[in-house]
């Protein structure tokens, strides 16, 4: 009987002491590669009488809650902004609305081609979109791993990277930042963010 307490006393000393190392264990972090932005907005559309869904305006928008977030982004974020503008026909050609949408992240929670994230910001309408992941590190530290990292994911998702030329992936070198043309209507965007010397803009673009 003594050396079954004495096992048991051990047993439980020993899970005592694994708990606080089990506990400890960091959640792993939530790696990102580009085109895969979390959707951060609920549209509520609305109808007239006749069953006709009214035009988009910002009184049928609002932010996401976190509880609402897709599981992998749930963990991650902190708090969600929304800013919406109506713009009427005098100033963009029709009706339409303008959104900016910042997801504030948890410290060490996510990481973009490796480097920590600090936002996630969403900008559109319908004549633009930027999509940017806010990176916590300056500019000249993150410039060449983002261009290797850049250059190196838009040659493996060629159709025959065998055969492609190196210069369609480059990445074009200027004083405002790394940019790589996607199409006629935008691209890729590096480049250090304005106001904040410590902080990285990694940004895909388009504008009509």
């Amino acid at each position: 009987m003594q050396c079954r307490r004495l096992a048991l006393a051990a047993l439980f000393s020993l899970s005592a002491l694994a708990w606080p190392c089990l506990a400890a264990t960091p959640a792993p972090v939530l790696q990102l590669s580009g085109g895969d932005f979390p959707d951060l907005i609920v549209h509520q559309p609305r109808f007239d009488d006749a069953g006709n869904q009214l035009p988009m305006a910002c009184d049928q928008i609002r932010a996401k809650r976190i509880d609402e977030l897709d599981p992998l982004w749930k963990r991650s974020v902190d708090r969600i902004h929304l800013e919406c503008e109506d713009l009427k026909a005098d100033e963009a050609g029709f009706d339409m609305v303008a959104t900016v949408i910042t997801g504030f992240l948890k410290e060490g929670t996510a990481q973009f081609a490796g480097q920590p994230l600090a936002e996630v910001r969403l900008m559109d309408s319908d004549l633009w979109s930027d999509h940017q992941y806010i990176l916590q590190r300056p500019y000249p530290e993150t410039r060449e791993a983002l261009k290797r990292f850049i250059e190196s994911r838009c040659r493996a998702q060629q159709d025959n990277p065998a055969a492609l030329v190196d210069s369609h992936c480059a990445l074009t070198d200027s004083e405002e930042g790394l940019y790589l043309e996607a199409s006629e209507l935008g691209g890729i965007w590096v480049h250090a963010e304005e106001g904040y010397p410590d902080r990285t803009v990694y940004a895909e673009a388009w504008s009509d």
